[in-house]
């Protein structure tokens, strides 16, 4: 992975499956996941680094906000700030779930979900870990916002989509799943979809920060 943020705004190309594969999609969405927070930011840290900042317009007022990734002792954050009147002020924190070294958020994408709601697509790599096996992973989060109010930023942890690992016989694996947006349901919003070969994972948003899902 590399060693700094790449922030790209892209068009997702829709998936186009077989018609055994839109069925299942289809099928009725069960399970909930609960609001997640990143905790509160509460203690002191002794190392505190941050990358540069950088400018997303997330409730489309034409005055865009500040995106940072901060580091703070062995802790990864996503810190969001506003700009109102000359004054700078945070305005969202979430953390992340770190699993080995070189840790970082590496990809954001900004999308809508809904005439209603848009989604920033947090691509995190979760560190590698070489200690008797190798393994390193990444995983997506997301952080939506409802009405274009940022009083309604709200974050979830979902599931990897990159794992490479090695064990020590020799075992050696690597899977890169697909993620993209797509409406399954016609219903105008839109799922996000996590994909590697047959094993498929659907996440529908339901507004104030939830999500329903099911996997196969």
């Amino acid at each position: 992975m590399g060693k700094f943020i790449l922030l790209l705004f892209l068009f997702l190309v829709p998936w186009k499956g077989s018609p055994q594969d839109e069925r299942y999609f289809r099928q009725i969405f069960s399970g909930e996941l609960s609001k997640e927070k990143g905790g509160a930011e509460d203690k002191k840290y002794s190392f505190y680094i941050h990358t540069p900042y950088y400018e997303i317009d997330l409730n489309r007022d034409k005055a865009p906000e500040e995106l940072i990734f901060v580091k703070k002792d062995s802790e990864d954050w996503l810190e969001i700030f506003e700009k109102k009147a000359g004054e700078r002020k945070k305005i969202f924190s979430y953390r992340f779930e770190t699993k080995g070294y070189d840790s970082e958020l590496y990809r954001i994408e900004m999308k809508k979900l809904s005439p209603s709601a848009s989604i920033l697509i947090l691509y995190y790599y979760e560190g590698v870990s070489k200690y008797t096996e190798m393994q390193s992973t990444s995983r997506i989060y997301a952080i939506t916002i409802d009405n274009n109010d940022l009083k309604t930023l709200n974050g979830f942890k979902g599931p990897s989509f990159f794992e490479e690992y090695r064990s020590l016989k020799g075992h050696y694996h690597l899977r890169n799943y697909q993620v993209y947006l797509q409406d399954l349901n016609n219903d105008d919003v839109k799922e996000l979809i996590v994909k590697f070969h047959l094993t498929s994972q659907v996440f529908l948003y339901e507004g104030n920060g939830k999500w329903r899902t099911f996997a196969n």
